[in-house]
């Protein structure tokens, strides 16, 4: 077989970027950028681009990291530009493009798979819509519910994004989306990025509404997912995964609840996969007390692997997840766990939020591992088979947006190593992070 040019690469990426700025479509109808804006320029009769920035510099400090096992302290800072242009055609059409350029300083080891990046595209995608229906084609951010399965990953210096189609149907307040994607790889260099061929998902999520009036909101969804190389407590191979979910959610007065289960089937290597979570975060807010205070409490448990030699995988793999789900420390996966977390967030006035959460952590799973962040999911050295009790996490996090366009942001957390840490050399853990962040 004859072995391929590297110019045909080069080539494709000429046709992306060429498709990338040609007139083209959204996900909605939406309107045109307001003109009076500085950000807003009119190209003629009902066309008009909008650009736009988001800057963010992030300090992070580990004391240790990944709990010390292998790994000693490190601090570093997380620098990241991105910048984009929506074009709009009349009210169906539009371009989006962003470009990203990232960089991390001072990382004992060098950079992370999500640190360092030349400036690429970050998004580049064409669409079209009507009040009906829309497309989306390209390069592309998505979130769908509550990200707990798949997220732009915002905490990581790179975010998420991913090549592929999404299709959308309206139906009243109801919406279909079906979709196929590949998540991007990032490479240190300049446009240079590429959809990564060891990955695949690929599904539908429909987002219902009962009634415009009514307080309960469902998701439903189905999502296929591919990796060729998967580690688990159980051992590597390739993973095809099936996840059936449902999400219920709504406000009611001063209640407000969000709960969500995942059923998961497949093949692991020569085994099959049965797996499953349950997550819920459900709320209470004094809206007569200074600050509107909330109180809420979250349980979860995502399901782990009971025998590592039967066969049958039983660890949840949460795919693409919020990785600061449970803090914006990280240093948990949503894998064989339990946890229960209340906490109290106060908002004293529109441009200050603060949180203070106490998290209370276990494994499922004896005999499975401690999982950690970030994507894939990864399992912790040395913590399989270890006790039960993980630890438990005390946060307090904080944001201010001091000016329009700023806001500055503050976490603080301390990890109590347990048991199933402690027997793999692991132990306390202290992070403490701040970040500024421009937009315009």
């Amino acid at each position: 077989m004859a072995r391929r040019r590297p110019e045909s690469r080069t080539a494709r990426r000429l046709a992306f970027a060429a498709l990338a700025v040609a007139p083209s479509a959204a996900q909605a109808a939406a309107p045109h950028c307001d003109p009076a804006t500085a950000q807003c320029l009119e190209l003629g009769d009902d066309v008009s681009v909008n650009l736009g920035a988001n800057v963010r510099v992030r300090t992070m400090d580990y004391a240790p990291v990944r709990f010390g096992i292998g790994a000693g302290n490190d601090a570093y800072t997380f620098y990241r530009g991105l910048f984009h242009a929506d074009l709009r055609s009349g009210t169906h059409w539009q371009t989006y493009v962003e470009l990203g350029a990232h960089d991390v300083a001072g990382r004992r080891g060098g950079a992370g798979a999500t640190d360092r990046d030349g400036l690429d595209v970050q998004q580049a995608y064409l669409g079209g819509s009507d009040e009906a229906a829309a497309l989306r084609v390209g390069r592309q951010e998505v979130s769908f519910g509550s990200s707990r399965l798949i997220s732009v990953r915002d905490g990581p210096n790179i975010r998420l994004a991913f090549d592929g189609l999404r299709a959308s149907r309206f139906v009243g307040d109801d919406r279909i989306d079906l979709f196929a994607l590949r998540p991007v790889r990032p490479a240190p260099g300049a446009f240079n990025d590429d959809g990564d061929r060891s990955q695949a998902l690929w599904g539908l999520h429909a987002a219902l509404a009962p009634a415009a009036t009514a307080p309960l909101k469902i998701d439903v969804y189905w999502l296929g997912y591919r990796r060729d190389v998967a580690r688990f407590a159980a051992g590597s191979g390739r993973e095809y995964r099936q996840s059936f979910g449902a999400r219920l959610y709504g406000r009611h007065g001063s209640w407000d609840w969000n709960t969500e289960a995942v059923y998961q089937t497949g093949r692991f290597g020569s085994g099959s996969i049965r797996a499953w979570t349950l997550a819920s975060d459900t709320g209470y807010t004094f809206g007569a007390l200074y600050g509107a205070p909330r109180l809420s409490l979250k349980a979860d448990i995502a399901s782990g692997d009971g025998d590592r030699h039967d066969g049958r995988l039983g660890t949840f793999n949460a795919l693409y997840p919020n990785a600061s789900y449970f803090s914006e420390s990280s240093l948990l996966a949503p894998a064989n766990l339990i946890d229960l977390q209340p906490a109290l967030s106060v908002t004293p006035n529109a441009k200050l939020k603060l949180t203070l959460g106490w998290d209370f952590v276990w494994k499922h799973r004896v005999a499975d591992a401690v999982y950690t962040t970030p994507t894939p999911l990864a399992p912790v050295p040395g913590t399989a088979g270890t006790a039960r009790r993980i630890g438990d996490q005390i946060k307090l996090e904080g944001a201010w947006r001091f000016a329009p366009a700023w806001e500055a942001r503050l976490q603080l957390a301390h990890f109590n190593a347990g048991p199933a840490l402690r027997e793999a050399g692991g132990r306390d853990v202290r992070f403490v992070s701040t970040a500024l962040v421009y937009a315009w």
